[in-house]
């Protein structure tokens, strides 16, 4: 039988994307030396505290590891780790999706828009830390460049291109002055 420390980190590892032990602290909101002690060998007890335990779970459930199996650290059996699993996955945000239709923006707007955002980026960052700084500051990076502008040259539409869907506007095509 593995100790609870050593199955803590190897559920910790499991996750998706991966949960360093500095990250899982963070999210935890503890000194990452504390939360470290629970993963060593030196933590003697047979169980984890139960709070810690749900608060790891809702973490880890984030990342796509069971619940049930985390809080089988706090010393439940599978009877009473499932409704605590069903509690946490009951808490988590409902993802919705949407679709939206959108102009993107030209290359060059592009272009100017990540260097922007690579500058950010300090130079001892790792990819993953990189891209994850990417992907928080993609939404400010597409605000900062403004609503795409179309421009058509003609009087008309370009045959067979629709700029915006007819239920959007009442009519087709663009306002024109």
């Amino acid at each position: 039988m593995s100790s609870v420390s050593s199955k803590l980190k190897e559920l910790r590892e499991k996750a998706q994307p991966k949960l360093t032990i500095r990250g899982m602290a963070e999210a935890l909101g503890i000194p990452s030396a504390s939360y470290n002690f629970y993963e060593r060998a030196a933590y003697k007890k047979p169980t984890l505290p139960l709070d810690l335990t749900r608060r790891i779970a809702a973490i880890l459930s984030e990342r796509n590891v069971d619940p049930a199996e985390v809080m089988k650290l706090a010393g439940l059996n599978d009877t009473e780790a499932v409704p605590e699993a069903r509690e946490i996955d009951a808490a988590r945000p409902q993802v919705q999706f949407f679709t939206v239709q959108a102009v993107m923006p030209s290359e060059a707007a592009l272009a100017a828009m990540f260097e922007t955002l690579l500058a950010l980026i300090p130079a001892e960052a790792s990819r993953a830390e990189a891209a994850r700084i990417l992907a928080q500051r993609l939404p400010t990076g597409f605000a900062a460049i403004g609503p795409g502008v179309v421009e058509i040259p003609s009087d008309e539409e370009p045959e067979g291109v629709s700029l915006l869907p007819t239920h959007a506007t009442g009519r087709r095509g663009p306002a024109r002055p």
